[in-house]
C-alpha cells in the first residue's frame, strides 16, 4: 500500500509538472548606456529551450550565451509547487550611437509559437581610447599595469626556418582587477607560412610572469609556428585587444583598446653550395627509411615501395624524393599517408609514401639510389640522406612468356609447312649447278634471290599461323588480370575479417586500380576519377554502377585521414563484387 501511495504521489508531482504554463521572457540589467558600455541580455523560461542562431542588428555578440538552470520544489498547506528556471546570458557591445533596438524572440513549444517583448536601449557617446593611452600600450613598457605583447623565438632565422610566436596579454595583479577580453585582431601577413599551435578554442589559459620585480598575469591569445618566406628585413605586425578591466559584481567596467609592439626579423638567405637533390628543406634529426615489400618476384606480381621521412621541421612542405623506376615496371598511383604532430617545441612526424610496381616481363632490375637531403638547422650546414640501389629479380610465369603471351609456342618445322601447303616443298639439301648462257644465271645475285623466295613463303606461313595468337593477346593479358583481381578480393576479405581497414582499402583500391586501366587502357598517370567516368560512359556502363564505384574509391581515399565505419567496409566490398562482375558482362 505504501508503495502504491508513493508512485501515486510521484505521479502526481509529474502531472503538475507538466500542466505548469510555458512562461518566457527576456530583458537586459539596463537600458541606459555609452558606446563604451556593454549590457547584460538575458533570455529566461521555466522550460529548457534551445536559442539557435541568435544574431543582434545594433549589437556585437561578446560573450556568451551563458546557461544556468535551477529548480525549487515547496509544499504549502499540502500543496505541492515546482519551479524551474533557465537563464541564457548575453554580452552586447552596441554598434552605435542611438536608439538601439533588440528584436523580439521567438520560440515554439509544444506546437505553439511565444515571443519574447521588444526593447530599447539608449546609447549615448563615450569616451574613446585616447592617442596617448595607444601610445602608452604600443610602447609595451613592462612598468605598465596592462599591455599587449608579442614574443617570438628568434629574430635572426634562416629562410624557411620554424619561429615560435606567441600574442599575449599582460596583467598587473596589484593594479587590475577582473580583466575581461571582450574582442581582439591579430595580424597576418604574406611574408610568412603560418601554423597554429594553440588554442583551438576561446579558453585562454591564464598564468604567471614576474617582470622587472612585478607579477603579471599572462593570457596567450595565440601560440602559432610561423616560417619566413624571404630574406632581408621583414616585420611582425602589431595585434590589438580590447578589454573590460576593474569589473564590479555586475561586471561593469571600463573599457580599453590596447595595441601590441611589433617585431622586425632579420631573415638570412640559406648558405650556398646546395646539394643536388636540396629542395628547400630544413629542419633536424631528419631519418630515411625505405622498405620494399619483395626482391624476388614472378612475372606480374605486385610489389610495393614506401619511402618514409621522418625528423623535426616543416613536413607539410615537405617533397618525397621522385625515383625515376625501370620502364618494365608498370607503376600505379601512389599512397601518401602524413602523421604530423604540431606542439610549442615545434612540428614533428613523418611522411610515407608507398609506390605499388608490377613486372610485365622477367629479367634483372635496378631501382636507382635514393636520396634525401636537407638544411640542419643545428648543425648549420647541409645533411645527406642516401638509400642504396634496390636490386629486383622477376622470374619468368609458368603460364606467360616474358611478352606476356602464352609460352607454350612452338617453331613450326618443315613438316608442318608441308602439310600447310602441299604446292610447298622442302629445300633440297644436294646442290646442282646448271651451265646458263645467260650471265646472270648462276651469279651471287642470282643464288640470294632463289634462296630469298622460301624464307619469304615461311615467314608469310608463319604469320599466318600464329595470326590469332597476336590479336588475341590483349585477351591473354586481360585473363591475367582478372584472375590478379580475384586473387586481391580474396585478400581484401582476409583483412576486411580480421578488420583491418586501412589494408582492406588499399587492396581494394589496387585491384580497382589494376582492373581499370588494363580494362580500358587508361594510362596511370592519368587515372584520375574524371578519366574513368569518362571512359566508364563511353562503355555504356549505368550512371547508377559509376556512382557506386565513385563512392567505393571516394571510401579509399578517406580512409587514408579517418577512420571509416565497418559498414562502409562491408559495403565498398560487397559493392566491389557487383560491380566487377557486372562490368565484365557489359564491356567486351
Amino acid at each position: 500500500m505504501n508503495k502504491i501511495s508513493i508512485i501515486i504521489f510521484m505521479s502526481f508531482i509529474s502531472v503538475m509538472n507538466l500542466a505548469q504554463d510555458f512562461n518566457f521572457k527576456s530583458y537586459v540589467d539596463k537600458n541606459n548606456i555609452s558606446t563604451d558600455d556593454y549590457i547584460r541580455f538575458i533570455v529566461e523560461s521555466n522550460q529548457r529551450i534551445q536559442l539557435n542562431n541568435l544574431t543582434f542588428k545594433d549589437f556585437s555578440i561578446k560573450q556568451g550565451p551563458y546557461t544556468s538552470s535551477s529548480s525549487q520544489t515547496t509544499i504549502i498547506n499540502g500543496k505541492f509547487e515546482s519551479k524551474k528556471e533557465f537563464k541564457s546570458t548575453f554580452i552586447l557591445i552596441p554598434k552605435k550611437e542611438g536608439e538601439l533596438v533588440i528584436e523580439a524572440i521567438k520560440v515554439n513549444y509544444g506546437g505553439e509559437d511565444f515571443t519574447t517583448d521588444r526593447i530599447i536601449v539608449n546609447v549615448s557617446q563615450g569616451k574613446t581610447t585616447t592617442k596617448k593611452n595607444s601610445s602608452n600600450s604600443n610602447n609595451s613598457n613592462n612598468n605598465e599595469k596592462l599591455f599587449a605583447r608579442i614574443t617570438c623565438s628568434k629574430r635572426n632565422p634562416i629562410i624557411g626556418e620554424n619561429i615560435i610566436v606567441k600574442y599575449k596579454l599582460f596583467q598587473s595583479v596589484y593594479h587590475v582587477r577582473n580583466i575581461e577580453i571582450t574582442d581582439y585582431d591579430l595580424p597576418m601577413s604574406n611574408d610568412f607560412w603560418t601554423e597554429l599551435i594553440e588554442p583551438k578554442n576561446k579558453q585562454w589559459k591564464e598564468e604567471q610572469e614576474i617582470i622587472n620585480g612585478i607579477q603579471y598575469s599572462v593570457f596567450t591569445l595565440k601560440k602559432e609556428i610561423i616560417s619566413p618566406q624571404k630574406t632581408g628585413k621583414i616585420t611582425i605586425p602589431a595585434f590589438e585587444v580590447s578589454t573590460l578591466v576593474n569589473r564590479d559584481f555586475f561586471n561593469r567596467g571600463i573599457s580599453k583598446k590596447l595595441k601590441s609592439n611589433t617585431i622586425k626579423l632579420n631573415v638570412k638567405p640559406l648558405p650556398e653550395n646546395a646539394p643536388k637533390s636540396f629542395n628547400g628543406q630544413i629542419g633536424s634529426n631528419y631519418k630515411l627509411k625505405v622498405d620494399v615489400t619483395k626482391k624476388e618476384l614472378k612475372v606480374d606480381d605486385a610489389l610495393d615501395i614506401s619511402i618514409e621521412i621522418s625528423g623535426k621541421g616543416n613536413l607539410k612542405q615537405l617533397s618525397i624524393p621522385e625515383i625515376n623506376f625501370p620502364q618494365d615496371l608498370e607503376q600505379y598511383p601512389q599512397d601518401i599517408k602524413s602523421k604530423i604532430n604540431i606542439t610549442s617545441n615545434g612540428i614533428f612526424g613523418s611522411k610515407k609514401v608507398s609506390q605499388l610496381l608490377i613486372p610485365r616481363f622477367h629479367g634483372d632490375y635496378e631501382i636507382p639510389k635514393i636520396e634525401f637531403s636537407y638544411f640542419d638547422i643545428n648543425l648549420r650546414k647541409y645533411k645527406i640522406l642516401t638509400h642504396p640501389l634496390i636490386k629486383i629479380k622477376v622470374n619468368k610465369n609458368n603460364a606467360v612468356s616474358s611478352s606476356g603471351y602464352t609460352s607454350n609456342y612452338k617453331k613450326p618445322s618443315q613438316e608442318n609447312v608441308s602439310v600447310i601447303n602441299e604446292n610447298i616443298h622442302h629445300i633440297k639439301t644436294k646442290t646442282e649447278l646448271y651451265d646458263f648462257s645467260d650471265p646472270i644465271f648462276g651469279t651471287p645475285f642470282y643464288w640470294s634471290v632463289v634462296s630469298a623466295i622460301p624464307c619469304a613463303l615461311f615467314l608469310l606461313l608463319f604469320f599466318i599461323y600464329n595470326k590469332d595468337r597476336f590479336t588475341d593477346r590483349d585477351k591473354v593479358k586481360m585473363k591475367k588480370i582478372i584472375n590478379q583481381v580475384n586473387e586481391s578480393f580474396k585478400l581484401a576479405k582476409n583483412h576486411l575479417d580480421e578488420k583491418e581497414n586501412n589494408s582492406f582499402y588499399k587492396e581494394i583500391y589496387k585491384l580497382w586500380t589494376i582492373y581499370l586501366s588494363n580494362k580500358f587502357k587508361l594510362e596511370i598517370a592519368i587515372l584520375s576519377k574524371e578519366k574513368i567516368n569518362d571512359s566508364l560512359i563511353e562503355a555504356g556502363i549505368k550512371e547508377d554502377d559509376i556512382k557506386s564505384l565513385d563512392k567505393i574509391l571516394n571510401n579509399c581515399e578517406m580512409a587514408q585521414y579517418s577512420p571509416l565505419s565497418s559498414s562502409d567496409a562491408q559495403y565498398s566490398y560487397d559493392q566491389s563484387q557487383l560491380l566487377f562482375n557486372q562490368f565484365e558482362k557489359d564491356v567486351v
